[in-house]
């Protein structure tokens, strides 16, 4: 209880002292100066992050950064435990990027603020029209260099167990062109509870696999591409009843050389 207090306390201050920087960054906007607008947005949002990560008391340890491409934009591709994978994901990484969120994040005080600024598109999944509006969004953006985060299980699984995988997401691709970067969560799901009911210190884990360049995709090797991805990537958490054993259990970096 005594966590969680702090944790809300001292992130809110944080979040109501940092405020006055999105105010520099609409500036930004309004007047043209978008790359300085992006990199403001970027870089300060990231801050955030690690603040709010680490005031739960958790640590991180994050390998294979040199995977993610310097240049160009990227999607990259995580499993979903839990609230603070976004934390990981946009504060650990550094490559400017836009969250494919759902319309109830747009609800978040001064966090979703944040995410317009970074470039975050919110898909109501009960409004086909809208869903494939933020798709196409999505792709411009990726289209322009800009990267973008996806969580293909569409909710939190709330444990080391992973969801299904959608593939509606798989436009994202197919359509832009840019190369997929998966990455595999471990542990958020312990930090942060599901409704927020509790915080805790946790050691989180994070794996950042090498890109994966798949270009144009057959739709009847959509599923198949998706199942193993699924598995690359929980493959690096514990857990998850796919974890590799051994050097010798290790799946391909690239999914779609078991469909040649």
């Amino acid at each position: 209880m005594l966590r969680k207090t702090y944790w809300y306390s001292l992130g809110w201050v944080y979040l109501i002292v940092t405020y006055p920087m999105l105010w520099v960054v609409r500036f930004y906007g309004r007047v043209g100066k978008i790359d300085k607008k992006n990199y403001l947005a970027d870089k300060m949002s990231s801050r955030i992050c690690r603040v709010l990560f680490y005031l739960s008391g958790s640590k991180i340890t994050i390998n294979g950064l040199e995977n993610v491409p310097k240049e160009g934009a990227v999607i990259f591709v995580s499993n979903h435990q839990g609230h603070f994978d976004g934390l990981v994901i946009h504060g650990f990484i550094d490559k400017p990027k836009g969250f494919v969120s759902i319309v109830e994040a747009s609800k978040a005080p001064v966090i979703s603020t944040w995410m317009r600024e970074m470039d975050s598109v919110f898909m109501d999944r009960k409004d086909i029209r809208q869903s494939l509006a933020c798709i196409n969004q999505a792709i411009e953006l990726l289209k322009k260099g800009h990267s973008m985060v996806v969580f293909p299980e569409g909710k939190l699984s709330a444990s080391a167990v992973p969801n299904e995988f959608n593939r509606g997401w798989l436009k994202l691709v197919t359509r832009s062109g840019v190369p997929i970067v998966p990455i595999s969560i471990d542990g958020t799901y312990k930090a942060f509870g599901k409704n927020g009911e509790w915080v805790k210190p946790a050691h989180v884990k994070c794996m950042v696999s090498k890109p994966i360049y798949i270009g144009d995709i057959k739709k009847a090797d959509e599923n198949a591409f998706v199942s193993n991805l699924r598995l690359n990537i929980m493959s690096h958490v514990s857990g998850s009843g796919f974890e590799i054993v051994n050097q010798s259990e290790a799946i391909e970096d690239n999914p779609l050389e078991s469909l040649n």
